[in-house]
């Protein structure tokens, strides 16, 4: 038992004559926050520009986003998507395009391809997951736009809350309280690796 005591006392004093080996752990710990900030900063980037990207049609006439909540597009849409869409005005929409229409039957957005027109000028629809075409063919006017492109993942909360999905969605909002807190490391001056061995420099300059 002595010896064990003997030893702890030797480890703790070591310590204590010798701080560089201290500062070095401190240094590396804080090196590893850094690396784990600037991550936190890409992947909040990344999804944020996406985000935006989606969400600006909201603001923009003749532009519309609609999130895709089923499997009926796929493999060409995926549930969580979110489909951008432009106004192609009075023009004849060409049959194979995908359009965001509002549905006669229920009012919501669904986007769809157009398979054909039918004898009064209406729109023929389908998902091209789907074995046949949509029940109620679509007017012209319900049409908000052709879809343009496509912003992946951006929908999926969306598709979780629809779904009942909870355990998914707080995982999530976990995940991003983490991103979000994670992000300091990457702006503090003082985990930063490179700006803190430059103000070491400056200050041994002095010296």
């Amino acid at each position: 038992m002595a010896v064990i005591a003997d030893r702890r006392d030797f480890s703790r004093d070591l310590e204590q004559t010798d701080p560089g080996r201290s500062r070095a752990r401190t240094a590396r710990g804080d090196e590893g926050r850094f690396y784990l900030g600037l991550v936190s900063l890409v992947a909040l980037l990344v999804f944020g520009t996406l985000a935006v990207i989606a969400l600006l049609p909201a603001v923009i006439p003749g532009v519309t986003s609609a999130s895709i909540t089923s499997g009926s597009m796929e493999p060409k849409l995926r549930p969580g998507d979110v489909v951008i869409a432009v106004d192609s005005g009075d023009t004849v929409i060409a049959e194979s395009t995908i359009v965001v229409f509002e549905d006669p039957a229920r009012g919501d957005l669904v986007t769809h391809r157009i398979v054909g027109v039918d004898a009064d000028g209406n729109y023929i629809t389908k998902g091209d997951a789907n074995g046949i075409n949509d029940i109620t063919p679509v007017p012209p006017e319900n049409v908000r736009g052709v879809g343009r492109w496509v912003v992946p993942y951006v929908g999926l909360p969306r598709v979780w809350l629809a779904e009942g999905r909870w355990l998914a969605l707080m995982l999530t909002l976990a995940a991003t309280a983490v991103v979000l807190w994670s992000v300091k490391y990457a702006v503090e001056a003082r985990y930063d690796p490179w700006r803190r061995l430059d103000g070491e420099d400056r200050s041994a300059g002095s010296a």
